[in-house]
């Protein structure tokens, strides 16, 4: 079994949507204007919904809930200086974290307060 998809919720679509796609650079799939953005990842996606209009019922089951989630891409052990030096260069703060010798992790916010990290498969030893 494997993460097919991962949610986090955004207060602001418009600034979440530049920020993932510009910043992050990453692609999106499909977006309904004002409930919600679709990122396709490698092998998964990533949902990013308005946490109030994702509760009201529709042509899919409600999706509540509240920015402040977590979740960690992944990028190549070998990336980690670029991508720390990509973020702060457009204003992000960033916390790098050292796993030992597993690899390290950039920690940094999304426009909405989400915690997001970028991180090598062998911080889990994958």
């Amino acid at each position: 079994m494997r993460a097919l998809e991962t949610c986090l919720y955004v207060d602001d679509l418009d600034r979440a949507e530049t920020f993932y796609s510009g910043v992050l650079g990453l692609s999106l799939h499909g977006k309904v204007a004002g409930r919600h953005l679709f990122y396709r990842l490698e092998g998964s996606m990533l949902l990013l919904f308005d946490p109030a209009a994702s509760a009201q019922p529709g042509d899919v089951p409600p999706h509540a809930g509240r920015p402040g989630g977590h979740a960690c891409l992944g990028i190549a052990r070998e990336e980690t200086d670029a991508w720390q030096a990509r973020l702060e260069e457009r204003g992000l703060s960033v916390t790098r974290y050292a796993w030992g010798s597993r690899g390290e992790s950039l920690y940094f916010h999304d426009p909405a307060g989400n915690v997001l990290e970028l991180a090598p498969a062998s911080i889990w030893g994958l």
